[in-house]
């Protein structure tokens, strides 16, 4: 996974709200248990990317790290130039 392939340069301010406001459901879906492994990919994605990273709380990135492994960041590539 390669880290901040989102940018101001390619997605537009507005998409911030969208991921952002999926964050909290779908905490509560993982904590249900529905949807595991593909809301886990999700929280990857997110933290990868600075883009929508530094609009989370220092509470939610916790909460997203709490269910991924220790090491999750070390699937992250940084983008070839």
């Amino acid at each position: 996974m390669y880290k901040n392939t989102v940018t101001s340069e390619n997605t537009p301010d507005s998409h911030k709200a969208v991921i952002i406001g999926q964050i909290d459901y779908q905490l509560t879906q993982i904590a249900d248990g529905d949807n595991i492994d593909a809301i886990k990919e999700h929280f990857k994605w997110v933290l990868a990317n600075d883009f929508y990273k530094n609009e989370l709380s220092a509470e939610q990135i916790a909460s997203l790290e709490s269910y991924l492994p220790d090491n999750y960041a070390d699937d992250y590539e940084d983008i070839p130039s």
